[in-house]
């Protein structure tokens, strides 16, 4: 009789924290989760839009959080990063931020960086355009 309730103790045990650590989140198209240092977005459901996926590039252990968040866009096999180029770690801000524009009709992104960068006045000077895809 002991084996049975022990093994029946062991049971309600495994069952009871076999979900505990478990979290279900349901998001509507567009619709950004964020939990700590993770951020989830919801892509749109149409087959010419991207995902975006967003994740901390510049992150403040002291403070614990997040100072620049950069975007990579998945389309089919593409991917295009939209991150922070220019850093100031003095300041603790970003003087140029990279772009990706998509074309679904040419199905490809086209990404805009800096190409000339002016430390003096923290600006970019010449920018330069790269096509991702076809």
């Amino acid at each position: 009789m002991t084996r049975a309730l022990l093994l029946g103790v062991i049971a309600v045990v495994i069952v009871g924290t076999g979900n505990a650590g478990a979290k279900e989140v349901r998001l509507a198209p567009g619709e950004t989760y964020r939990q700590q240092d993770l951020t989830v977005t919801c892509g749109q459901s149409s087959t010419d839009m991207p995902l975006a996926l967003n994740d901390c590039q510049h992150w403040d252990d002291f403070n614990q959080k997040c100072l620049f968040e950069k975007t990579t866009y998945f389309y089919n096999d593409l991917e295009c990063v939209e991150e922070c180029q220019f850093w100031d770690k003095f300041s603790v801000a970003c003087h140029y931020r990279t772009t990706c524009t998509f074309y679904p009709s040419q199905q490809l992104f086209v990404r805009t960086t800096c190409d000339k960068f002016d430390d003096f006045n923290d600006t970019c000077i010449k920018t330069m355009e790269m096509k991702i895809g076809r």
